[in-house]
């Protein structure tokens, strides 16, 4: 038995009713995603035209109750952002579009002109954000990254751009939960999630790219002659594939060697574009964005594939493993 509570909030987080589960016409599907957040929400609500029950800015929190979480589990957490009133067929009825308190980091300006560690550059981004919005993320963790990076964000520059500026740099990974818990991490190495090919998976698509190819790389800046960045080995195997870019926000030579070497590194070998359909046999809501995951009892080696992304409804999950275009190129273009 699966049952699912949908609790509304006041902004200033006061509690305001727990939706009643009758009126819920459309089942709980979203997606999330490493280097991202959970995407929208939408709750089809039978509803008459009149009611005014919700405000935009209202919170949205999920939580589910099934034999594994007897104890509840929240699976979503954040905002109305948009309501529709609907007539079809003879039904009235209120749609709640519900967006991530997380893509409001593209609404905040964020300026930075010199070098700092990683952790303060986040730590700095993150209090800008919450001084705006009611202190909605924490910190959850941020992997210590060694270096400094000297890097320009001028006054057209987002949180969200900072951040996905470090996470390029660096190679780490973040994310934002269901519980807006921020995250900077390493890329994990350990084998989270094993699952079974003749138990739990219901379809795999096993796809090797050489589409994304990137092995040499011309970067082009006001205060420095253009560089190239490239792998040999890859050129040698796979054909010179290249790529020019004419600005960037680096400003010192070290942190640009660090950034476009990680990008070359990222992107001079064939990628896995795979997708694993995981059915509610195994703990799906366990699963979050960054793990990895294994696939036994399968005639092909599937084993510790990064989980970029995950699109969640009540009785299976489709998992997107190693994607061969970066998120933040998809959701940017």
């Amino acid at each position: 038995m699966i049952r699912y509570d949908i609790k509304t909030y006041n902004k200033d987080w006061t509690f305001k009713n727990t939706i009643n589960p009758n009126i819920v016409m459309n089942d709980i599907s979203f997606t999330e995603n490493v280097n991202w957040w959970q995407w929208q929400l939408i709750l089809n609500l039978a509803l008459s035209f009149a009611d005014n029950s919700f405000q935009g800015w209202d919170l949205v929190k999920v939580v589910l109750f099934n034999e594994r979480y007897k104890q509840w589990k929240q699976i979503y957490f954040w905002y109305v952002s948009q309501i529709t009133r609907k007539y079809d067929t003879n039904k009235w009825y209120i749609s709640l579009t519900c967006l991530g308190i997380a893509s409001l980091l593209n609404k905040i300006l964020f300026s930075w002109s010199y070098a700092w560690t990683v952790t303060n550059i986040l730590e700095q981004v993150i209090t800008k954000f919450n001084n705006n919005y009611n202190w909605l993320i924490s910190i959850e963790q941020i992997d210590e990254y060694e270096e400094s990076v000297s890097m320009k964000f001028d006054s057209n520059t987002t949180c969200k751009d900072v951040i996905d500026s470090l996470s390029k740099t660096t190679n780490y990974y973040w994310f934002i939960d269901s519980e807006w818990k921020f995250y900077f991490r390493k890329q994990l190495s350990q084998q989270n999630h094993i699952v079974s090919n003749q138990y739990a998976v219901e379809t795999m698509s096993l796809n090797y790219s050489f589409e994304w190819i990137v092995n040499k790389f011309y970067l082009e800046r006001e205060w420095i002659n253009m560089q190239i960045y490239e792998d040999i080995n890859s050129q040698n195997n796979y054909w010179i594939k290249e790529k020019y870019e004419l600005s960037s926000t680096i400003v010192n030579q070290a942190t640009q060697d660090e950034y476009w070497n990680n990008y070359i590194k990222q992107n001079k070998d064939p990628k896995n574009a795979s997708s694993i359909v995981v059915n509610s046999k195994y703990d799906i809501e366990s699963i979050s964005p960054w793990d990895t995951i294994t696939v036994v009892n399968s005639e092909y080696t599937i084993k510790n594939l990064l989980i970029e992304k995950i699109t969640y409804t009540p009785i299976k999950i489709t998992l997107t493993l190693e994607e061969n275009e970066t998120l933040r190129d998809v959701i940017n273009n």
